[in-house]
């Protein structure tokens, strides 16, 4: 970046560093350094470089601060063309669709070094004020500014050797204090020659070499330190994979050598200043990665980051070049005086628009302390830790103020009418919340329809406040615009321009649950969860504006070809056909007296079957006892580490989440509650029970079980009592042994021939070490990288072994009954504990866990299992079809749907390479997956069952309702 002697010589070593950057830039983001085995020579070679490159950072400010040629030159519209370049390319990068990544937690490695961002932006203000910048320095003599940058400099040596105590205010080389420092530094160097002179090239070459090795070496130490557990020994980490932190002392002094080397001897050239915007340039370059990740991603590709290169190093020039042009042939420049003033000028007009956005800014400040019922420290929290989600919820209101005054061309009116609005907004939805633990969401709107049935569920002096609210506001409104509105009024052109702005806002919340919508990133990157099976989670993290917006885009399902009156006619007739061959091999008219309990076991599945992972003795003997000698295997789950109402949607409707749209990823929250009729295999039974040992709020369990028709529903939020609670030692969960217990007590009970849901909840997260008393089992390998996560594994396992020393129990149990019983017993998803496991690599494993069907003595009398085909790997669409063989019970056509699909489609989930989400929208698409575990497509057949199959999907959610009829849901088919 610095001139040397030799103009030849400093072009080229310009044009070697710039290579040499890029190529380290481009490995980087192909991931490079993760794929190399430490310790070897490539990795060395490579970590040196790195550290090279990551000197850019520090000597871009210091090379600024020596340039002290001041031609002729519009640096505004030179930093004008370089901020318009950044905006691009960092927006480009932000909006970037990533590739899958081939790890279950992605590889850190991305950027060469930190800070690169802030280092940019504050170079171009250095750039800028360069002269002034100097004028200040060189107000002491360059043997003063040596003395003192010399001692400051080992001050902050010997500070940060000793204990990185920020003495001087630099914030770990964020602040502005540190950037004006290195601009000192540079400038000290430029004019210091005396001092430079005394070493010679060589000597400068040799030191700065072994500075560039030792920064290495210190750097690595920094970055790759090794943790010690007296458990599991030494567990080294792979931080050396992240950006380095160019704010470490010997980096420093590593980039002070190579800028005296190339000040030592100064000389004019015609393009010097072009250096300077050059290292500005590849600041601004080192900071794009994920724009090329999709190109050089997943695998390195030498001959594809050569092309890149070249490509990079044109486009590097070109943009140089036309900065140049710009700095060189226009003369415009901004007086910072007058900019002020317009500014003063713009506050002074606009000041009511100011002071209404600050009153809406306050109002939500309050929303979110009353959702969190007035605790001022989750207040500071979303205040320090989520303002961009406060201004979000405060420009939808905001929007709605600026189309009203578009319309009405009354900044006051509009303003009173807009809060008005906003405060009856949250006392309804504060309504709502106390009434059904649930914030206002758009299907509510429906209730605007009967405003007099609504009102009268409210309390009349609420009502009488609002309306006396309402009044005031809109007096005082209506007498600021009288005595000082006049001059707030816009032109024609600017209320368009304005409504359009404004309306554009509103409505790009209909993109926001399109993964691939610009929208849809920029809501991520602000952390936006919109917490779908918990909406008043969501609303207290997000406000209830925005909460409301999240569920505005939200599609059911796409409208499958040829669906129709006709179709399904022609379906319900073929496939009533087709059940009737089924039932010529059926006992049974219906359920008769027999039970059937669907077993959710939280978080279940084998651990010896987690790649790369060894368990030390068996936790679960007896579920690998029972399920050689009952209907069972593996269970592919749409999850990993949480969705387990979805499993249990799909076990219950026998309807597949992967045919739903992606912007419907929990259809707990999302669509039973706003069905008009629902069909699940319970309403088979004349009585059915719903058991669940913790809150029923999370996923609408209340309103989805009601719903489904379930007679009773079990739970801790003021259900029917649950008699059964014992937790094992200080585990926070009530254990299976009670789960059991309380759905064994309920099977005695009258009537019989019942249905029962139970969902376990002794194996959900968290797995504190401290739960059980000891853990008996121990794990090694792969799946865990620190010893917490460690023990979290094995506090799960030890978990799992209770919960088989209880179904062992339990079955003894039900076989004693009189009753046929038959019980679907599944794991809903993996924990989501197992860590480093490539999730493109092992995505299926980590998403199959356990199920059996079992009958009891009493069930195996009356009925012959009629399950045929393959089941060792199934989807929980499949449970409800595989039930009713099990029990030898005679179908429905939609049965008879349900069980060809069973047995001729491969089990069916969620893609199951990590993009699939529980609490957000993801990407969508399918997976079928053969029994041996393998990615399969489907055959012709396969295609058209699986077309009709989702055609009475569509049907019973989202379309006419053609098949929403006893005679296809539930009479036998003949």
């Amino acid at each position: 970046m610095f001139t040397s002697l030799k103009q030849n010589r400093g072009q080229q070593l310009n044009l070697i560093f710039i290579l040499l950057a890029i190529l380290c830039f481009l490995g980087t983001a192909s991931q490079f350094l993760t794929h190399l085995h430490e310790a070897t020579l490539p990795f060395i070679l490579w970590w040196i470089l790195k550290t090279l490159i990551s000197t850019t950072v520090l000597l871009v400010p210091i090379a600024i601060g020596a340039y002290q040629q001041h031609r002729k030159f519009n640096r505004q519209m030179a930093v004008l063309g370089i901020w318009i370049v950044g905006a691009i390319t960092f927006t480009w990068a932000k909006f970037t669709t990533q590739p899958v990544t081939t790890s279950a937690q992605p590889s850190p490695e991305l950027y060469v070094v930190q800070q690169v961002f802030i280092t940019w932006l504050v170079s171009t203000g250095l750039y800028l004020f360069t002269q002034p910048l100097q004028k200040l320095c060189h107000r002491w003599s360059t043997v003063t500014r040596r003395h003192w940058l010399i001692g400051f400099s080992l001050a902050f040596f010997i500070i940060n050797l000793i204990n990185g105590y920020d003495a001087f205010g630099f914030h770990r080389g964020t602040s502005l204090i540190w950037f004006f420092y290195l601009f000192a530094l540079g400038d000290w160097l430029a004019n210091d020659h005396q001092l430079l002179k005394k070493w010679s090239n060589g000597r400068y070459a040799f030191f700065t070499v072994i500075s560039l090795l030792f920064s290495s070496l210190i750097t690595w130490l920094n970055m790759n330190y090794v943790d010690y557990s007296p458990h599991s020994d030494l567990t080294p980490n792979t931080h050396y994979l992240l950006g380095i932190n160019p704010y470490q002392p010997f980096l420093l002094l590593t980039s002070l050598l190579i800028a005296a080397w190339y000040l030592r001897t100064p000389k004019k050239e015609p393009y010097d200043h072009l250096n300077l915007i050059l290292g500005i340039l590849m600041l601004n370059f080192l900071g794009l990665p994920m724009i090329f990740t999709p190109l050089v991603l997943p695998k390195t590709n030498w001959q594809t980051i050569g092309i890149l290169e070249i490509i990079t190093v044109i486009a590097f020039y070109l943009i140089l070049f036309g900065i140049n042009f710009l700095g060189n042939k226009f003369d415009w420049q901004l007086d910072y005086w007058d900019f002020l003033q317009r500014i003063k000028h713009f506050c002074k007009k606009y000041w009511p628009v100011l002071l209404t956005y600050l009153i809406l800014w306050v109002i939500t400040l309050i929303s979110f302390a009353i959702l969190w019922d007035g605790k001022f420290t989750m207040v500071q929290w979303m205040l320090t830790e989520r303002p961009k989600i406060i201004t979000v919820n405060v420009l939808i209101i905001f929007a709605i103020t600026l189309i009203l005054m578009a319309i009405t061309n009354r900044w006051w009116l509009s303003s009173g009418i807009a809060i008005i609005f906003y405060l009856g907004w949250l006392c309804a939805s504060v309504l709502k919340i106390s009434a059904r633990n649930e914030p206002i969401i758009p299907t509510d709107l429906s209730t605007l329809t009967a405003p007099g049935e609504m009102l009268g569920m409210v309390n009349k002096w609420i009502i009488v406040a609002v309306i006396a609210a309402l009044i005031i506001v809109l007096t005082f409104s209506w007498w600021l615009e009288r005595h000082y509105g006049k001059q707030r009024h816009f032109n024609i052109p600017a209320r368009i321009i304005i409504a359009v702005l404004s309306c554009a806002y509103l409505f790009s919340f209909s993109l926001a649950n399109h993964s691939n919508s610009i929208v849809y990133k920029q809501l991520q990157n602000i952390d936006d969860t919109p917490y779908f099976y918990s909406q008043l989670r969501g609303a207290k993290m997000n406000g209830t504006l925005l909460q409301f917006a999240n569920n505005i885009d939200v599609h059911v399902m796409n409208k499958p070809k040829d669906y129709s009156a006709a179709t399904m006619n022609r379906l319900a007739k073929h496939y009533t056909k087709v059940g009737a061959l089924i039932n010529q091999n059926r006992t049974h008219n219906s359920v008769g007296n027999q039970n059937l309990v669907f077993v959710l076991s939280e978080s279940y599945s084998d651990p010896s079957r987690v790649p790369g992972m060894k368990v030390s003795g068996n936790p679960i003997p007896y579920l690998h006892q029972l399920k050689k000698h009952s209907t069972s295997g593996l269970m592919l789950s749409s999850g990993y580490g949480g969705g387990t109402a979805n499993m249990e949607y799909q076990a219950l409707t026998g309807l597949s989440i992967a045919n739903f749209s992606p912007t419907l990823p929990t259809p707990y929250s999302q669509l039973v509650p706003y069905q008009k009729r629902t069909f699940t295999i319970n309403n088979l039974f004349n009585y059915s029970i719903g058991v669940h040992p913790f809150t029923a709020n999370l996923y609408s369990r209340k309103t989805v079980y009601k719903k489904f028709g379930f007679n009773k529903f079990y739970h801790f939020d003021g259900g029917s009592k649950i008699t059964y609670t014992k937790k094992i030692h200080n585990s926070p969960r009530v254990s299976d042994d009670s789960a059991y217990k309380e759905v064994t007590l309920n099977l005695k009970r009258q009537p019989h021939g019942k249905f029962i849901q139970l969902a376990t909840m002794q194996n959900h997260m968290p797995y504190e070490p401290t739960y059980y008393a000891k853990n008996n089992y121990h794990v090694s390998g792969k799946g865990f990288k620190t010893p917490d996560q460690k023990a979290q594994i094995e506090t799960y396992i030890q978990g799992l072994h209770y919960t088989d020393q209880a179904l062992q129990q339990w079955i003894k149990e039900l076989d004693q009954l009189d009753q046929p019983t038959t019980v679907v017993w599944y794991g809903d998803h993996l924990p989501g504990i197992y860590h480093g496991l490539p999730m493109g690599k092992f995505g299926v494993p980590l998403h199959e866990t356990d199920y059996f069907i079992y009958s009891n003595a009493a069930a195996r009398k009356i009925n012959k299992n009629r399950l045929t085909g393959q089941h060792q790997l199934v989807g929980p669409n499949n449970f409800a079809a595989m039930a009713l063989a099990q029990m030898d019970v005679k179908v429905s056509p939609y049965y008879a749907l349900l069980t060809e699909v069973a047995e001729k489609i491969p089990a069916t989930s969620l893609p199951t390479n990590g993009t699939s989400k529980n609490n957000s929208a993801h990407q969508g698409g399918t997976d079928f997956i053969n029994t041996k575990g393998k990615h399969v497509k489907l055959n012709a057949k396969q295609k058209k069952l699986f077309h009709d199959y989702k055609l009475v999907q569509y049907d019973l959610t989202a379309g006419h309702h053609y098949l929403l009829k006893d005679s296809f849901l539930k009479q036998v088919a003949k």
